[in-house]
């Protein structure tokens, strides 16, 4: 027999009270409130430890079950979550996996319930997903191409500028370098790719967006930045303006490290020093879902170019014509004075016929843009270039 659903709580109190008034038997009381002696000895126990509170329904799941994770598991979920608050369960458990594979670690889904249970679990943004690999080739291999941005800037605690610089394997996803650089000129550039260089050898191909210190607005688009990468035998590949997604993966990373530059440090060297520990998190530690849950330092070699003591000189064809840059960034040809680029001042360039009979200008193996007959002036190609009469691939 049951309970009457109307009720249910006051019918509970009066058949309690009545129960201890004595004034009718047990099985008057039974009969009268149609519930079985069983379960008016239950409630009256209940009443008698807990007071009215006893008397409200109790959870139906069991306190314990088969399948429950156990508690030193979900200890080490929580504290690997502590430990790393802006890792999600996936990458959690990954961690846990690969440093004790036996443990019998729950699945993602059962470490995201322990998390929120704790209440580590916050509101999950919309996921930002870099899409395709832009006009070029994926990298079949770590260092066929690196990739570099400056991250927006922030203020210290201090009050000192940080504009991040970022450099990272395209196809490893290994964070090359996280400098505390104070502003986007080539000035404190180079110095960051010059010891990555030294450590970790040449890259095929560097790939950015086309500001500071990576392009310029000319014809040409080079930068001093630029024209150390070239004459190492660099391809330069730049995004298209306003198509971010090109360059998609190192833009992802960006969102990684934004809570880095919510929380700035006291000043620059605690900043750099800050800046250093993540990357070795980044790199060591946090598994990649890109990666199969490995880290990037599993998948990142260095490269098998290193860096050179001295730049090589352009390897020019016999039958191009090779004109050095003036100081005003101009050269002579066919009577006339062609602008260049300042920024190549001093330097060799070459002057090649096209298969369609157009006129090519290069830098090493870098396409410098066509020269329009007509006005005598440099453009900017507006389709893949056609390949140079004689051009050899490398010019190096």
């Amino acid at each position: 027999m049951v309970w009457r659903e109307i009720g249910l709580m006051d019918e509970r109190l009066r058949f309690v009270g009545e129960c201890l008034s004595g004034e009718e038997t047990m099985t008057q009381l039974c009969a009268a409130f149609d519930i079985s002696r069983k379960t008016s000895y239950k409630w009256l126990g209940r009443y008698r430890e807990l007071g009215p509170e006893g008397l409200h329904d109790l959870p139906r799941a069991p306190l314990k079950h088969g399948r429950a994770t156990a508690s030193e598991l979900v200890e080490r979920i929580v504290a690997a979550k502590e430990a790393h608050p802006l890792w999600g369960p996936k990458k959690i458990l990954a961690r846990l996996e690969r440093a004790e594979p036996s443990c019998g670690w729950p699945a993602a889904s059962t470490a995201g319930e322990i998390l929120k249970r704790h209440g580590l679990v916050g509101r999950r943004r919309r996921r930002w997903k870099a899409a395709g690999n832009g006009p070029w080739p994926e990298p079949a291999q770590p260092n066929a191409v690196w990739t570099g941005d400056h991250k927006g800037w922030f203020r210290t605690r201090d009050g000192w500028r940080c504009e991040p610089l970022t450099v990272m394997d395209g196809l490893s996803r290994y964070l090359l370098a996280l400098a505390a650089t104070g502003s986007t000129a080539e000035e404190e550039a180079w110095p960051v790719f010059e010891r990555l260089f030294e450590e970790n050898g040449l890259s095929d191909r560097f790939r950015s967006d086309n500001g500071s210190p990576f392009a310029s607005a000319g014809v040409t688009g080079l930068t001093p930045l630029a024209v150390r990468f070239i004459k190492l035998g660099i391809a330069l590949e730049r995004i298209q303006p306003g198509k971010p997604q090109q360059n998609g993966r190192h833009e992802r990373f960006h969102l990684t490290m934004l809570p880095m530059a919510n929380a700035p440090e006291a000043d620059r060297q605690a900043q750099a020093q800050a800046f250093e520990a993540f990357r070795h998190s980044y790199n060591e530690e946090r598994p990649h879902e890109a990666l199969a849950m490995d880290t990037p330092a599993q998948h990142y070699r260095p490269s098998t170019r290193p860096m050179p003591k001295t730049t090589a000189e352009p390897n020019y064809p016999a039958e191009a014509a090779v004109r050095g840059v003036r100081q005003n960034g101009a050269v002579k040809w066919r009577g006339a004075e062609i602008y260049v680029s300042v920024t190549l001042a001093g330097e060799p360039i070459a002057i090649e016929e096209t298969e369609n009979g157009e006129w090519a200008m290069r830098f090493y193996a870098h396409p410098l843009g066509l020269i329009d007959e007509k006005t005598m002036k440099l453009v900017r190609r507006s389709a893949a270039p056609p390949r140079p009469l004689g051009a050899a691939a490398n010019s190096s």
